[in-house]
């Protein structure tokens, strides 16, 4: 009961971050001289990359008009998406696989316990 806890716990801190990992991201490329398209589509494509990587704190976003027509816009937002998808896809491989070893261990201890 008590690692379920924690795994629940880690878990949400996780997202948490992953979650403010975007807005971070786009305020520090702007620091860094990256213009304000493409940091916008980064952000976008980022939380859409999460959405798509299997988060459920996310929404898929996109500024549809802003992606036909502004070439920052697009780059930033293809390069958002895929760098977040991947990150959301370990991110959730790695809970999925804690989870398993976790129910492998209590039934383990539950049928081998003295």
């Amino acid at each position: 009961m008590k690692k379920t806890t924690l795994l629940l716990a880690t878990t949400m801190i996780s997202g948490i971050v992953m979650f403010s990992g975007c807005a971070s991201t786009a305020e520090m490329m702007r620091q860094q001289g990256y213009g304000p398209n493409y940091s916008q589509g980064y952000g976008d494509g980022c939380t859409s990359g999460k959405k798509a990587g299997g988060s459920m704190f996310d929404q898929f976003k996109k500024d549809v008009r802003r992606f036909d027509s502004n070439a920052k816009y697009k780059e930033g937002w293809n390069d958002g998406y895929k760098e977040c998808r991947s990150e959301e896809k370990e991110l959730m491989h790695e809970i999925e696989s804690s989870s398993r070893d976790q129910a492998i261990r209590s039934t383990y201890d539950k049928h081998y316990r003295y």
